[in-house]
């Protein structure tokens, strides 16, 4: 059974009578960027974002206002905006901050397992690391939403709906630091990937806080020397297309 991704918003959420035409834009146009079909540090002109969506100006300048405040574009004085390469710094910094609230998460999601609340949340996480598993129909996309649902239902397990809401919160600038668009590195990263998400899962399962903490040490420690690998990819990528 594939999990359901309904309780997460990542790319495309199910269109809806209260979604605006800008909402549609800022949902198309991160699903370009994250996926390479806009390429890393193009500039984005109004013009001809309206007339590649066929809508007038208005609705493009918000999503892209939007973007903006997410993190995904920069915008720049008199020259509009930019598609966004995270800094090694501020990648850091993310990682920084996530490692902290999936360790208080996790402290608190053992507390919830030795209450017996946390069956459906170690089921959740076993059925999304299966279809992770399932790696014939992995696509890159369905892959960033999986594993990004793995760690929103891990903070979930904790019971804190603060958590959970703040660690929602950072998301889409996880996205916008993982920088993975276009490329194929989180492939070779999989086997790494599924082995440690199975170490966390085990750790809950056991009741055992000390394994849980250094699972996710170990994980998002590789997790972020991935993302800076990637960094300096696709800062190889953009020379070399401002060359030709």
């Amino acid at each position: 059974m594939q999990p359901s991704d309904s309780s997460i918003f990542l790319v495309d959420p199910p269109e809806g009578p209260g979604e605006t035409v800008a909402d549609g834009i800022y949902r198309r146009l991160i699903e370009a960027i994250l996926f390479g079909d806009l390429a890393a540090s193009r500039r984005l002109i109004l013009q001809e974002l309206a007339d590649r969506f066929e809508v007038s100006l208005t609705p493009v300048r918000e999503a892209l206002q939007r973007l903006a405040a997410e993190g995904f574009i920069e915008a720049t004085p008199r020259r509009g905006y930019r598609i966004r390469t995270p800094s090694p710094r501020h990648v850091a910094e993310l990682w920084q901050v996530r490692l902290g609230l999936e360790l208080n998460a996790g402290e608190l999601a053992i507390a919830a397992v030795m209450r017996g609340e946390g069956g459906p949340f170690l089921r959740r996480l076993e059925e999304i690391q299966r279809a992770l598993d399932a790696r014939g129909d992995l696509t890159h996309r369905r892959h960033i939403e999986l594993n990004a649902l793995f760690h929103q239902t891990l903070v979930e397990a904790s019971g804190n709906r603060l958590l959970a809401t703040i660690y929602h919160g950072i998301q889409m600038q996880l996205l916008g630091a993982w920088v993975q668009r276009g490329l194929d590195g989180w492939r070779a990263r999989l086997a790494s990937e599924s082995a440690e998400h199975t170490v966390i899962i085990n750790a809950l399962i056991g009741r055992d806080a000390t394994a849980l903490t250094t699972a996710i040490r170990l994980h998002l420690g590789r997790s972020l020397d991935g993302a800076l690998r990637d960094i300096a990819a696709q800062g190889e990528a953009v020379a070399e297309a401002d060359k030709a």
